[in-house]
């Protein structure tokens, strides 16, 4: 899903862009690709427990997707519907990431019957 969620900012961005609003454009597209980034630099991690830390990052950063989505519909540079779409993809996904990153880390604990 954070690929799909990252092509969505990536076309809203355009738009705003569109609108003339270059900056917001910029930075709202620098966020479409900040989540499967950040998954795929932590999938390099040897141990369950270094890769839970970057699944957490990920996890943070469909927050910070989230607040800027908000902020741009505020400011009607997306459409309520647009904004209500993704905010709710962004909490299914963090939602997912949240429980990954759990299971990463119950995962690399000891198991207590054999400790």
């Amino acid at each position: 899903m954070a690929t799909e969620i990252g092509h969505r900012i990536a076309d809203l961005s355009d738009g705003i862009e569109s609108q003339g609003k270059t900056a917001f454009a910029n930075r709202f597209r620098e966020t479409s690709y900040l989540v499967s980034g950040i998954l795929a630099e932590g999938s390099s991690c040897p141990t369950k427990p270094e890769f839970a830390e970057f699944v957490g990052r990920a996890r943070g950063a469909t927050l910070e997707i989230a607040n800027l989505v908000i902020f741009f519909s505020e400011r009607e540079l997306i459409s309520e519907e647009d904004e209500t779409n993704l905010v709710n993809m962004l909490k299914r996904e963090s939602k997912m990431l949240d429980n990954f990153r759990q299971s990463l880390e119950r995962a690399g604990q000891p198991d207590p019957a054999i400790a």
